[in-house]
């Protein structure tokens, strides 16, 4: 079967650690991780770099296309997506447009007090801080997924990282 994962919550959550943990607890034919900040670093040179006009959807495309040369022909595949996806509207675009996989699954990474976030931002590498109020806005901003949102999904969860 194969499986897409997305896995949502605001930068230094710990999204990129949960996708390994996850990968290490859900062992099947083949495991991949398409993460936003390295397609960045990889498309435009870094990972403060953005596309023109910041218009990530070049990299959400992006992303939407390498899952799906990742299961052509396969059927024992996973591909979790690590990216922000603070919002329906985000996580509705990459259910609708990843055709293919036979299962997908959407999960919400949260924190009972978001200023953790700050401490793990600074405990990266310095060329992955993000701006502190780039982060408090985004945990601000964080949306919870609607009904409608969920229908897209065949299972969703929610986790405490904290």
């Amino acid at each position: 079967m194969n499986t897409i994962v997305l896995v949502c919550g605001p930068a230094a959550i710990g999204k990129s650690t949960f996708c390994r943990r996850y990968a290490a607890e859900h062992p099947c034919g083949e495991f991949h991780i398409i993460a936003a900040d390295d397609l960045r670093k990889e498309l435009y040179g870094g990972y403060d770099k953005f596309p023109p006009n910041h218009n990530m959807m070049l990299v959400y495309e992006e992303m939407v296309n390498r899952a799906k040369k990742l299961i052509e022909g396969k059927d024992n595949v996973t591909v979790a997506f690590d990216t922000t996806m603070l919002y329906d509207e985000r996580r509705i675009f990459f259910a609708r447009h990843l055709q293919g996989f036979d299962k997908k699954v959407l999960i919400c990474l949260r924190l009972h007090d978001y200023s953790i976030c700050l401490v793990r931002n600074k405990s990266r590498i310095k060329e992955k801080w993000v701006p502190e109020n780039v982060i408090l806005d985004m945990a601000a901003h964080y949306e919870d997924p609607s009904e409608e949102c969920l229908r897209h999904f065949d299972e969703f969860h929610e986790y405490y990282v904290d």
